[in-house]
């Protein structure tokens, strides 16, 4: 599977490839190809993400400023060190972060769980008046629109709470239920434990931050208040708002949150 991937690439790319160990990854609803690559000789580990399509390039470069961006107000994200463009493919090659994804880390999980809520509240601090990147709930609800009309949202990914519901009818529920008031900060706009690795100094980075933007802070709390539940019980969510900041979480803007990110 690795080699058909590569295959596409340039035949430059791919000459520079060969000292690698290539590894395919799982990515979810993305028509994005994700790898990891490890230097035989041991070395410094890289990841590779491909698309495909009129809009590639436009697809990769928007994560590439988006993670730049990131990266100058100090959080710990990957560095994008060669990028290509041919036609309907961009590749970007990255470096990787350390450490561990949450449900792999070996940290007692009280303290996983504080430095997991302070490494999202760090995030969610940096001033948001002069980001770029609209995240908020009138443009993600118009490009999950949009992803609806053109069948590109598939319902085989959708929680266990919405199996047996078809895209438009979420949809539907979420045009009744928009929030009165948006929290605006910086998010990540995808930050499920997949996309959060914690070293061993205990530093939460971020990796796939195509989705960050000026958004709702309800837009990462969804996404991580139900991992943390799938993968350390609902008992830690108290933990979790505590450590963040709040004495308790709104459960019906998590809802809401938690229904929007199915279309994405």
């Amino acid at each position: 599977m690795a080699q058909d991937v590569l295959s596409t690439l340039p035949k430059r790319w791919r000459r520079a490839l060969r000292r690698f160990a290539i590894e395919p990854i799982a990515h979810g609803m993305s028509d994005a190809s994700l790898l990891r690559l490890q230097d035989d000789g041991g070395g410094e580990r890289h990841y590779l993400k491909i698309h495909r399509g009129e809009d590639a390039p436009t697809e990769l470069r928007n994560e590439m400023e988006r993670t730049k961006w990131l990266a100058a107000r100090g959080i710990m994200v990957p560095r994008f060190v060669r990028l290509c463009e041919d036609g309907l493919l961009a590749a970007g090659l990255m470096t990787a972060l350390p450490g561990r994804h949450p449900q792999h880390a070996h940290i007692p999980l009280p303290e996983l769980v504080r430095q997991l809520a302070q490494g999202l509240r760090k995030l969610h601090s940096i001033p948001a008046h002069d980001c770029p990147f609209d995240e908020t709930v009138g443009a993600r609800l118009a490009r999950a629109g949009a992803a609806i009309a053109e069948g590109l949202v598939d319902p085989d990914y959708f929680s266990e709470r919405n199996q047996g519901l078809s895209p438009q009818a979420i949809y539907a529920r979420l045009m009744r239920s928009v929030p009165e008031h948006e929290d605006i900060v910086v998010v990540h706009g995808d930050a499920t434990f997949d996309n959060l690795l914690i070293d061993d100094a205990e530093n939460v980075g971020f990796i796939d931050c195509g989705h960050a933007g000026r958004g709702d802070r309800y837009l990462d709390l969804a996404t991580m208040v139900a991992d943390i539940d799938a993968y350390f019980g609902p008992d830690c969510i108290p933990l979790f708002a505590r450590s963040y900041g709040h004495a308790a979480f709104d459960a019906r803007k998590l809802g809401f949150f938690s229904d929007l990110y199915e279309l994405f």
